[in-house]
């Protein structure tokens, strides 16, 4: 399954002009594959939301195995490259596009996927978090080394729990301006969550 799903998330297109504001970097296929994959794992491959779907890359993977998901962007260009993404790859009528800002959903899910802004630049990481901890039972979420103790502060002040922390490096291409460097290695954390059982 790996490895025909990372074939597949491959073909997902980057985006065209990533905006320097929202730090739009599209997630390496190696790596949404691997937290895709630790999902259907768990059985948490249902009732999905990707917040922030960007290029769409986590919204195709889980319709890709056969889910339903609602996938949640603000940026109108990005949105419109991950409905192209998903009809190229044949799974378009499995997802329900949003143009919303995420601080704008209400509902519940079981599981909640994310590649947040960074934060280098804004606080748009830790509305994700603050959001993703109140909507779902479980939170699978890329997010920078570098915050690690803030995101896990964040988490600890909601009604979840951190089940896995695990880092990876990745080389993200030098979509933007300021970067000087063709690819720069930066290490990421694979981050899952679920809700606490006060029952036990």
């Amino acid at each position: 399954m790996k490895t025909e799903l990372k074939k597949k998330l491959s073909k997902v297109k980057d985006f065209e002009n990533p905006r320097i504001s929202l730090e739009q970097y599209q997630t390496p296929p190696a790596l949404a594959t691997d937290l895709l994959h630790a999902a259907e794992m768990q059985g948490d491959l249902e009732e999905v939301i990707d917040l922030g779907t960007g290029t769409g890359i986590f919204a195709i993977g889980a319709a890709l195995a056969g889910t339903e998901v609602t996938a949640v962007e603000k940026d109108s260009k990005a949105l419109k490259t991950a409905k192209e993404n998903a009809e190229k790859l044949g799974v378009a009528e499995k997802i329900e596009f949003i143009q919303k800002d995420v601080r704008e959903v209400s509902g519940s899910w079981k599981t909640v996927f994310m590649n947040p802004p960074f934060s280098q630049h804004s606080e748009e990481g830790s509305r994700f978090w603050v959001k993703a901890t109140a909507i779902g039972e479980k939170v699978y979420s890329v997010s920078p080394s570098t915050g690690r103790e803030g995101i896990k502060s964040l988490i600890k002040s909601s009604n979840h729990r951190v089940v896995e922390l695990e880092e990876f490096k990745i080389n993200l291409p030098a979509t933007n301006g300021f970067h000087t460097q063709e690819n720069r290695e930066t290490s990421v954390d694979l981050i899952i969550t679920e809700v606490i059982d006060n029952g036990n």
